[in-house]
Protein backbone atom coordinates (compact mmCIF):
# COMPACT_ATOMS: atom_id res chain seq x y z
CA UNK A 1 0.00 0.00 0.00
CA UNK A 2 1.67 3.25 -1.42
CA UNK A 3 0.20 6.40 -0.40
CA UNK A 4 0.09 8.89 -3.91
CA UNK A 5 0.82 12.40 -2.99
CA UNK A 6 0.25 14.07 -5.82
CA UNK A 7 -3.80 14.41 -5.43
CA UNK A 8 -3.05 15.32 -2.22
CA UNK A 9 -0.78 18.11 -2.61
CA UNK A 10 -2.71 19.14 -5.84
CA UNK A 11 -5.86 19.13 -3.25
CA UNK A 12 -4.49 20.89 -0.68
CA UNK A 13 -2.60 23.81 -2.70
CA UNK A 14 -6.08 24.38 -4.31
CA UNK A 15 -7.73 24.37 -1.04
CA UNK A 16 -5.34 26.99 -0.14
CA UNK A 17 -6.30 29.24 -2.67
CA UNK A 18 -9.68 28.78 -2.40
CA UNK A 19 -9.73 29.01 1.43
CA UNK A 20 -8.03 32.22 1.15
CA UNK A 21 -10.63 34.11 -0.84
CA UNK A 22 -13.81 33.33 1.14
CA UNK A 23 -15.62 36.41 2.45
CA UNK A 24 -17.31 35.12 5.57
CA UNK A 25 -18.98 38.14 6.58
CA UNK A 26 -20.95 38.67 3.54
CA UNK A 27 -24.45 38.45 3.41
CA UNK A 28 -26.97 36.92 6.39
CA UNK A 29 -24.84 34.10 6.66
CA UNK A 30 -23.30 33.53 10.27
CA UNK A 31 -20.80 30.44 10.17
CA UNK A 32 -19.78 29.34 13.95
CA UNK A 33 -17.91 26.45 14.78
CA UNK A 34 -20.37 24.10 14.76
CA UNK A 35 -20.90 24.76 11.23
CA UNK A 36 -17.37 23.99 10.62
CA UNK A 37 -17.52 20.70 12.46
CA UNK A 38 -20.48 19.62 10.18
CA UNK A 39 -19.34 21.02 6.80
CA UNK A 40 -16.23 18.82 7.67
CA UNK A 41 -18.37 15.79 8.54
CA UNK A 42 -20.02 15.94 5.59
CA UNK A 43 -16.91 16.39 3.64
CA UNK A 44 -15.26 13.22 4.35
CA UNK A 45 -18.63 11.18 4.08
CA UNK A 46 -18.70 12.67 0.55
CA UNK A 47 -14.80 11.49 0.13
CA UNK A 48 -15.81 8.23 1.40
CA UNK A 49 -18.58 7.94 -1.21
CA UNK A 50 -16.32 9.81 -3.64
CA UNK A 51 -13.76 7.26 -3.45
CA UNK A 52 -10.52 7.28 -5.01
CA UNK A 53 -9.56 6.57 -9.09
CA UNK A 54 -9.77 3.54 -10.15
CA UNK A 55 -6.33 2.71 -10.01
CA UNK A 56 -5.16 4.18 -7.02
CA UNK A 57 -5.49 1.57 -3.96
CA UNK A 58 -3.99 3.63 -1.07
CA UNK A 59 -7.11 4.25 1.17
CA UNK A 60 -10.86 3.39 0.38
CA UNK A 61 -11.54 7.56 0.02
CA UNK A 62 -10.74 10.13 -1.80
CA UNK A 63 -7.76 11.67 -0.60
CA UNK A 64 -7.39 14.72 -3.19
CA UNK A 65 -11.40 16.08 -1.79
CA UNK A 66 -10.12 15.55 1.37
CA UNK A 67 -6.94 17.48 1.54
CA UNK A 68 -9.01 20.09 -0.83
CA UNK A 69 -11.16 20.44 2.15
CA UNK A 70 -8.59 20.97 4.78
CA UNK A 71 -6.89 23.29 2.60
CA UNK A 72 -10.16 25.53 2.41
CA UNK A 73 -10.10 25.07 6.48
CA UNK A 74 -6.30 26.15 6.93
CA UNK A 75 -6.65 28.54 4.18
CA UNK A 76 -9.53 30.55 5.63
CA UNK A 77 -7.94 30.84 9.17
CA UNK A 78 -4.39 31.51 8.20
CA UNK A 79 -5.46 34.52 5.82
CA UNK A 80 -8.18 35.44 7.83
CA UNK A 81 -6.07 36.42 10.69
CA UNK A 82 -3.31 38.68 7.89
CA UNK A 83 -6.43 40.90 6.87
Amino acid sequence: MMLSLGPIIFGLILGLIIGSQIKLNAGDAKFTLASFVVIFIVGIIVAWQLGNFPFYTDLPISTAFLAALIGIFVGKLLFARSK
